[in-house]
This record gives C-alpha cells, structure tokens and sequence, in this order.
C-alpha cells in the first residue's frame, strides 16, 4: 500500500513552526509503531542568522539546512539521505553594509535584505535518478559580501567543487517541469517502507511542488500556538488552480488559501522548549494521519 503523504505548511513566510511540528508528529507516529520518512524538498538558509549551517555543509561536503539537520540529529537518520530528503538547497548571505551606509544608502541596503535573489550565494541541485549532486557558486553575489564571509564562501564552495552560475538560471531551473519530475522520483525514493511521509513546504507556500497536491492526503497549516487542518486536497487543489490564474504565484501562499477555504479543524499547542517535548495535541494530529 502506498504510503500517506502529509504535507506540512507554514501560514508565515518564518518561524511559523513547521520543522519543531513536524519533528514531534514524527516522534509521535514512530511511538505508535508507524514508519515514518520526512521530506524537505526545497530549503533555504542564511549563513550569517544560521551559521551552523556552514558548518555543517563543510563537515558533510554537502550544502545542507538547519531544518534538515534536525531532522537527521533528532530522528537519527543516516547523513547519507541528506540530498534525497533535501534535493533543492540554498543558502544565503546579506551583502557588506558598509558599502551601503557610506553612500548613505540605508534604505537600499534594508530593500536589499528583504531580498533573497541578492543574498543567494551558493546552492544545491540533487538528481534522484542518478544520486548525484551539482553545487553552484553565484559569484556576482558574493563579490557583495563582508570580506571575512567572502572568504568562508569561497572556502566552501572549493570543498563542494561548486560550478559558477547566474542566480537568474538556477531560479528558471526551479521552474522548470524537470524539477517537478525530479522531486518526484526523491520522494518515491525516500517513501520506500514508509507508512507516512511527512513534507516540509518552503516558507508559507501551500505546497512545495504542484504535483504533490494529487497525491496527499492531508494538509496541516501551522502557525504560533495552532495548525489547520486540511483533508479535502481535491478542493484546495481547485482553489490554488483559481487563485493562481489571477494572482500567479502568490496564489499558492497559505494566508490566500485560508481566506478562501476554511480548515476542518484547528488544533492548539502549547509552548515548548525542544522539538521532541511531548505534547498532547500531537495525540490528535497522529489521529487524523492515521496509519
């Protein structure tokens, strides 16, 4: 039998909670004697907020997220599943404020850290058919950097053999229906012997690919101290394929869905101090899976 996919979804952009939730459901699921995988397709993270990221990447020789370091440290998976769980990698650094408040341009320079396409820095494409993995550089933006980031960057990107690019191409690849196709053979591969996949969407997007929409089952839309529970996919299907018509991709943010279609259920948390803390609101979640 096919496993169930769970997709895990953000109603904020950050720090909504989908990793911590989904780390707990996990937890919850393997304690009533499922088999559970987990699934990040696309990540993003900041070498400088973040910066085990770095370290990671460098002990692993492989570009890899804070978010998927968790999953691997607190789940006890093998490092060896980092690209497949993970296949779209990318990481980010803010540009040399100096060069900015010396010409007096401040406001250029906070326009600027709201902006991703100038702060990617390096990346990561994994190919599920082969396993094999292309690292890039996007130099044009790391010539941007602090002199001292510049060189950790540059030390990185040796490690990794990371290839010169244009961050405009790497962004049409994610694009692409290639990518779709991609993501697809990650997931069959990683769902092998699974009862549930649990996915972590990118940000506040409803999905992290289209394609995943037809074959989930349910749909949790977290958000501080509550997740929404969704299990009419058919519907929000229709409804992102509405939305997006007239909006593009803004269409798939979670805060349009919910405007437009109420959840079945919404289901309260309590604060927590670490991701595997017990709560029993994961009793509920693990119900509505249901492996």
């Amino acid at each position: 039998m096919a496993p169930r996919i769970i997709i895990v979804s953000g109603l904020l952009a950050y720090d909504s909670g989908k990793t911590w939730l989904l780390i707990g459901l996990a937890k919850k699921l393997r304690d009533r004697g499922c088999r559970v995988a987990v699934s990040k397709p696309v990540a993003g993270h900041s070498m400088w907020s973040q910066f085990k990221t770095y370290l990671h990447s460098l002990e692993n020789r492989v570009l890899v997220g804070e978010d998927v370091m968790k999953y691997v440290t607190l789940l006890g998976l093998d490092k060896s599943l980092i690209p497949i769980i993970n296949p779209i990698d990318i990481m980010l650094a803010p540009p040399d404020p100096a060069k900015y408040i010396d010409s007096g341009n401040v406001d250029e320079y906070l326009s600027d850290l709201e902006d991703q396409f100038k702060q990617m820095i390096l990346a990561r494409y994994t190919d599920c058919a082969s396993g094999g993995s292309r690292h890039f550089i996007f130099e044009e933006n790391v010539e941007r950097l602090p002199r001292t980031l510049k060189q950790l960057v540059e030390r990185l990107a040796s490690v990794l053999n990371a290839e010169k690019a244009k961050p405009r191409n790497f962004i049409e690849t994610l694009h692409s229906l290639d990518l779709e196709k991609n993501l697809m053979l990650c997931l069959e591969s990683i769902s092998k012997g699974s009862d549930v996949v649990l996915v972590e969407s990118f940000n506040d997007a409803v999905t992290p690919y289209p394609q995943l929409l037809k074959i989930a089952s349910t749909l949790l839309v977290v958000m501080p101290a509550a997740v929404a529970v969704y299990r009419d996919l058919g519907k929000i299907e229709s409804v992102v394929r509405d939305v997006t018509k007239k909006l593009g991709e803004a269409g798939f943010r979670t805060s349009v869905l919910m405007s437009r279609l109420r959840p079945e259920k919404l289901i309260s948390f309590a604060p927590r101090t670490h991701e595997l803390e017990p709560d029993e609101a994961f009793d509920s979640l693990a119900d509505i899976v249901n492996c």
